[in-house]
């Protein structure tokens, strides 16, 4: 895949995570979703000072109960179980897009040199009751070497608050290992070099915690709009790394608004 086709990729499937239909009643069989355009802001990399203005597709789609393809992610619900009187539990593998990073995006990264996209590939686990919901999935870089691993954690609740809008508030956290910090966080010998940065070496651990709020308004049968508000906030090693601590903020905002098709 060239670095060309991979960034188009990423773009057409990137959506922010919080405003998936994650709600949608399943269907037996077929296709089912939503396709949407929106616009936001979000840093120009993780632990900017700075955003940046772009168009963000809204890509939530669904095969049945069994496949589904939300912002970058797609997944399988190969292990399906109800624990109790409402509470349903699935589990199955992942594959998901991680995106890069240009030096040229942001001063801040003048001689750090490129991160390019790569694939993960893991394993996740559902718990849905009623209105509430608590995910944890695992991701490990499987095409750009060793890139590191994630482990994410998210419970959130949402309910309608009249017959057309929809709420949804969330709280997660990720964990990083060492790999994946210093592929993002750290400062290596020739990136010091290059880019007039001390040294860093990033440890594994938390890597950040955010909070979500999602706002869904039907407009007719299969027209609706969404909106978006996520905070997050980095910490440990990640917060400390001077692109991070020197150069940027650690504390991230995302907004984001549109209007999607629903079939």
């Amino acid at each position: 895949m060239t670095r060309t086709a991979a960034a188009g990729m990423a773009m057409w499937m990137f959506a922010a995570t919080a405003a998936a239909d994650t709600d949608m009643p399943a269907k037996a069989d077929g296709l089912y979703g939503s396709i949407g355009l929106g616009v936001g802001a979000r840093p120009v990399y993780d632990g900017s000072g700075d955003e940046k203005i772009r168009l963000m597709p809204n890509l939530n789609l669904f095969y049945g109960d069994a496949l589904f393809l939300t912002g970058m992610t797609a997944g399988a619900n190969l292990w399906k179980h109800t624990a109790a009187p409402g509470l349903n539990i699935t589990a199955g593998p992942l594959l998901a897009l991680r995106r890069g990073r240009d030096e040229g995006d942001n001063a801040a990264l003048a001689g750090l040199g490129d991160i390019d996209l790569s694939l993960d590939a893991g394993a996740f686990i559902r718990l849905h009751k009623g209105g509430w919901q608590a995910r944890a999935d695992v991701r490990k870089d499987v095409s750009n070497g060793d890139g590191g691993t994630t482990v994410n954690l998210s419970a959130g609740y949402g309910r309608p608050v009249s017959q057309k809008l929809r709420l949804r508030a969330s709280l997660d956290t990720t964990w990083a290992s060492a790999a994946y910090a210093n592929t993002f966080f750290g400062i290596d010998a020739t990136q010091s070099a290059n880019s007039g940065i001390a040294r860093y070496e990033a440890g594994s651990g938390i890597k950040s915690v955010g909070a979500s709020l999602m706002a869904d308004y039907m407009i007719d049968r299969e027209w609706g709009a969404f909106a978006s508000l996520r905070v997050k906030r980095l910490l440990g090693d990640a917060a400390d790394s001077p692109i991070v601590a020197d150069f940027g903020s650690a504390s991230q905002v995302t907004t984001n608004v549109g209007i999607k098709y629903r079939f």
